[in-house]
């Protein structure tokens, strides 16, 4: 027993295939316009490194950003780590 027709049910499909491309699109736009620079603790955060893997990158050739010598906040350069991280994995 079918609650649609077949119509209604195409409908409905193409409806919700819409919404999530639009979402997708949404996220992914959002992901981009982000700044190219991260805090050491957001990229620990949002991809779990650690901080002993960090160090290990850095020893590899990843460049820490600091604003001045007396800031203690950290920032490296997004393409930077993942680029590296790729050149590891190899």
């Amino acid at each position: 027993m079918n609650l649609l027709s077949k119509e209604a049910e195409a409908e409905l499909v193409d409806r919700l295939v819409a919404k999530c491309t639009e979402k997708l699109l949404s996220v992914i736009e959002n992901e981009y316009l982000k700044s190219p620079y991260i805090q050491q603790k957001s990229l620990m955060s949002e991809t779990e490194i650690t901080y002993p893997f960090l160090k290990k990158l850095e020893a590899r050739g990843l460049k820490r950003v600091k604003l001045d010598d007396k800031d203690k906040t950290v920032f490296y350069k997004r393409s930077d780590v993942f680029e590296l991280m790729d050149q590891l994995a190899e």
